[in-house]
């Protein structure tokens, strides 16, 4: 077997290969009525995600309530490994630097079923003060229907704990994949909690 997480030839020792979270295929993403929607949506990043034995609620066939937030969890971890590798993680391990949700908000808007097939979508969608404002989305993939949305706020903590500002090639390359600048929030006031109304 492979050890994927040595570095390969030519890279430097700090180098681990990210792939594969867990339940997330890696790209290209399948044509579906999911795809549809979330593109639609303006997810431009997306990828197909299967439900993992651990989703499954113990007395029933449907995803128990913290399969939503396995699934974006690793969602934003395919983010980085199909786009922001292998720059950002060298960055992270070489600074200390750790990436830490510090808010988090699941609105579920359908029962969803160990059998289904979703996709879901991720965005660096806001730029305010020193946090990421973070957007995701999970669809069933036949339907396209939406199972959950998830709204976050994540901040860069430097070695000795301290909140420090995302890096400007961080935005850079934030920028490259979402095809355009990251909005910039105006103003110090508190976040208003929750995602966006759908």
């Amino acid at each position: 077997m492979t050890d994927t997480t040595a570095p390969r030839r030519g890279e430097a020792a700090d180098w681990r290969d990210p792939w594969p979270p867990v339940g997330i295929r890696p790209e290209p993403v399948l044509p579906s009525a999911g795809l549809d929607r979330l593109r639609a949506d303006g997810y431009s990043v997306c990828f197909d995600v299967d439900p993992i034995e651990a989703d499954r609620d113990t007395w029933q066939d449907h995803l128990n309530n913290g399969a939503v937030v396995r699934m974006m969890n690793e969602l934003r971890m395919a983010y980085v490994a199909a786009r922001l590798t292998p720059e950002w993680p060298r960055f992270l391990r070489r600074g200390g630097y750790t990436v830490v949700v510090r808010e988090q908000h699941i609105r579920y808007d359908r029962e969803g079923w160990m059998h289904e097939r979703y996709v879901g979508g991720m965005r660096i969608a806001q730029r305010r003060g020193k946090a990421a404002i973070v957007e995701h989305a999970l669809a069933e993939a036949g339907s396209g229907e939406l199972l959950a949305a998830v709204w976050l706020v994540q901040l860069l903590v430097d070695a000795d704990g301290r909140v420090a500002d995302f890096p400007d090639r961080y935005w850079e390359m934030v920028e490259a994949v979402e095809g355009g600048a990251v909005p910039v929030a105006a103003g110090a006031a508190r976040i208003a909690w929750g995602p966006p109304a759908p």
